[in-house]
């Protein structure tokens, strides 16, 4: 079972509740991942609502923490297989995946801006000129 969040979304606290459940309840089956780019659609994370270490977090709500460079494919492979390798094991999976929102594309880069709308026709033609690969590519 995997679950897939934003960190910002982790500001909420439902997210906390269903981590101490997962935990308690020995949920092993799940892996979940977040998306730790430092923005949120309000701003950047650290001014909007700090999430401090997110590793010793999840470390003391009794979760197995791996963490992977998210905006390199090879890396999120390697996390990945460790994931199911570590899964089954009595404790459910949280990885952290660094990554810079809009990464590839100059004037996307960094900018909570970009979150949650789509570019244009001309914006997206640029973006792909910019990108060395997509997922079509794996």
């Amino acid at each position: 079972l995997f679950s897939l969040h934003g960190d910002g979304e982790l500001q909420e606290g439902q997210i906390w509740e269903a981590a101490m459940y997962a935990a308690h309840n020995k949920v092993d089956n799940l892996i979940a991942a977040v998306d730790v780019n430092g923005q949120q659609i309000d701003g950047p994370t650290e001014k909007v609502l700090s999430l401090g270490d997110l590793k010793a977090k999840w470390l003391a709500f009794g979760w197995k923490v791996l963490e992977a460079k998210g905006n390199e494919m090879e890396d999120i492979i390697r996390v990945l297989e460790l994931a199911k390798e570590s899964a089954f094991k009595g404790v459910p999976i949280m990885i952290l995946l660094q990554t810079n929102m809009g990464h590839g594309v100059d004037f996307m880069m960094g900018s909570h801006k970009w979150h949650g709308v789509a570019p244009n026709d001309e914006q997206l033609e640029l973006a792909l000129k910019q990108l060395n690969s997509t997922l079509q590519d794996y």
